[in-house]
């Protein structure tokens, strides 16, 4: 059995985006202004924007990806041959941490074991050449992966089509206000469909 527990959430992107999807929807508007200039709606603009990125951010989003850099942590109860990582993309193993066999936890050593495809769509953690898996303890999550991952920290470090993506869902909520109607009978547009597709982690 493996759990995926978030460790640190990311910086909110919804709020990063708000001024390009008011933008996008040709709202004036000055986020970031000082003064600022805010239209009447933003409580809902920003709800829309939020739904939008949460649909496609971090476990349960329709990517399969991170975003903005958040930490997570990976529970194993046992090390598999080799320790498959989700929500890419990976930006580094932070610990491996196990139960040995007297139930003691211990912090194994990074060079006994070697990562790949950080920068795929399925990074990897396996034995360094040469080495196995150290024995643990028959339990449940006896063994811990904490990661980091995401494409940076700041909404300019994510590929555009993901952002234009975001636009084109949050301007599709904003002006609909329901999940299907007779005109646009898509939850997600198809445009953001084409944008995400090559992005998209399969499993």
């Amino acid at each position: 059995m493996t759990t995926l527990v978030p460790e640190t959430a990311p910086e909110s992107l919804a709020e990063l985006l708000l001024q390009s999807i008011c933008d996008h929807l040709r709202i004036e508007a000055d986020i970031g202004g000082s003064p600022p200039v805010e239209p009447d709606d933003l409580a809902t603009i920003r709800a829309c924007t939020v739904a939008a990125v949460t649909r496609l951010d971090g476990k349960e989003g329709r990517l399969g990806r991170c975003l903005l850099t958040q930490t997570w942590t990976l529970f194993l109860d046992c090390f598999p041959p080799c320790i498959e990582l989700p929500l890419p993309p990976l930006q580094a193993v932070i610990h491996i941490k196990y139960l040995d066999s007297d139930g003691t936890q211990q912090t194994l050593d990074p060079t006994l074991y070697r990562v790949s495809g950080a920068g795929s769509w399925r990074p990897e953690v396996a034995p360094a050449y040469g080495e196995t898996w150290p024995d643990t303890r028959t339990v449940a999550d006896a063994v811990e992966v904490q990661f980091r991952a995401g494409y940076g920290d700041t909404e300019a470090d994510i590929p555009p089509p993901i952002l234009q993506a975001i636009n084109v869902m949050a301007g599709h909520f904003y002006v609909e206000r329901q999940p299907v109607t007779f005109t646009t009978p898509h939850e997600i547009p198809m445009l953001a469909r084409d944008l995400i597709a090559p992005f998209r982690v399969y499993r």
